[in-house]
């Protein structure tokens, strides 16, 4: 029998970076912290690419030194071949002191409940969150099984916050959950194993090679709207593609299935094709993931917060999915702080918390998207996000998204303050040398 407590302050559902990040940052301020995840870490989970800003929010979860003793593949740049075009940047072009990471997310994730764990969170693995009785009077529950019984339990809180990912469990049940209609994407990915990766010299290595020549992250388009995605790791290389509905629609016509599907696309993309010739695939690991964006209707309410994943997940073509975990997990410990110490100004706390996020989140949006859609015109609240962002931060995105052909809406988001700016901190290949 687990011994989970009857109550506490916060219980915070999920493992990932941004249930972990929150309750470190809950326990640095002192509150009851009960984390319930459903597996047992290590486990599996995709995203392995990280941009240098997220260094802040390691260092304010005094989590960075555990971080950098792993040994993660240290990232030097990103390589963008985009409509026949080859860009390459590197981050110290940008001032940047501490590199960009490729990391295996069963090992970074673990570390960071471990971490979590040691700063005096309650940490319960292989427990099964069945929802959140968010009516209750006295405040809410979370009703809850260990694997292996038959019997649920429920422990009563102030405050939950939902870190479940793509599960998101309190927005399905409270049906706060939307689609996004501009990302109708299908992501197919899987791991090779001894494929040759980009360096900053814009030159291919072969995989032994990654620990001493840093790789690049590179990114490729491959049609109108689709895109991939080739990250090397310490003993595998992650590599994925972002297909358009109407492609996806065109496969199922078919009688070609998608893992077949995914090895041609991967042969035929310039570039892409003749990294993984040396490689060989490894066929258990093929993964698929349909309708994977999608907004909130609402990002808290009475009791609770959703966080990471579980609120939102936008295109990943720029590495925000892990950015955006922490940003939401410091900015809910910020808000639960606030409300536990001024229970009056508790709703006006979790509308701060709506604003930052929509803002960082509509950002993120635009970075994604080829185009602003509706008006064509960013909204007042990412404008005021983007400018919480540094020079350095704002000037990497803008030379990431000019690299990717998107740079219009970063121009539209900061009132043109880029525009036309950071061409010296990119160069153009004529080709990659083999």
């Amino acid at each position: 029998m687990v011994n989970i407590p009857k109550k506490c302050d916060v219980v915070v559902i999920g493992g990932g970076p941004s249930g972990s990040a929150a309750a470190a940052f809950l326990r640095q301020r002192g509150y009851d912290v009960v984390l319930f995840e459903k597996k047992k870490h290590p486990r599996y989970q995709v995203g392995e690419s990280l941009v240098p800003q997220f260094w802040k929010f390691c260092d304010a979860a005094k989590a960075t030194d555990k971080i950098l003793a792993e040994g993660f593949i240290q990232k030097a740049g990103g390589t963008v071949a985009w409509n026949g075009v080859i860009r390459q940047t590197s981050f110290k072009q940008f001032g940047y002191k501490r590199p960009a990471l490729h990391v295996e997310r069963d090992r970074f994730d673990h570390i960071l409940i471990d971490h979590a764990r040691e700063n005096g969170a309650k940490i319960f693995e292989e427990v099964i969150v069945l929802g959140a009785n968010l009516e209750r009077s006295g405040g809410p529950s979370v009703t809850y099984r260990p694997l292996g019984e038959k019997t649920p339990s429920e422990i009563a809180c102030r405050f939950v916050v939902d870190a479940t990912g793509q599960s998101a469990l309190i927005g399905r049940q409270l049906d706060l959950r939307v689609i996004d209609d501009d990302f109708r994407f299908m992501t197919v990915w899987g791991y090779f194993t001894n494929s040759m990766y980009i360096a900053l010299d814009g030159r291919a290595y072969p995989h032994e090679q990654v620990k001493t020549i840093p790789p690049t992250t590179f990114v490729s388009s491959t049609g109108k709207w689709g895109w991939s995605w080739h990250i090397p790791l310490r003993k595998t290389t992650s590599v994925g593609l972002i297909i358009p509905q109407e492609e996806v629609q065109a496969v199922k016509a078919s009688d070609e299935a998608l893992q077949g599907y995914f090895l041609r696309k991967c042969a035929e993309t310039p570039y892409l094709g003749r990294l993984l010739e040396p490689a060989r695939f490894s066929e258990e690991n093929f993964h698929v993931m349909r309708h994977y964006s999608y907004r909130p209707k609402a990002l808290t309410g009475p009791g609770f917060f959703l966080i990471g994943d579980s609120a939102a997940f936008i295109d990943p073509i720029f590495s925000e999915g892990c950015l955006l975990a922490f940003y939401s997990a410091f900015l809910a410990a910020w808000a639960i702080d606030r409300s536990f110490r001024h229970p009056e100004r508790t709703v006006e706390s979790q509308a701060v918390f709506t604003r930052q996020f929509a803002g960082r989140y509509e950002v993120g949006h635009a970075l994604a998207m080829p185009r602003f859609g509706g008006t064509g015109k960013a909204s007042d609240v990412a404008r005021m996000s983007i400018n919480f962002d540094s020079a350095q931060e704002q000037e990497l995105m803008y030379v990431a998204s000019t690299m990717a052909e998107r740079s219009e809406n970063l121009v539209e988001l900061t009132q043109k303050k880029w525009q036309g700016a950071g061409s010296e901190k990119f160069r153009v290949l004529e080709t990659i040398a083999f």
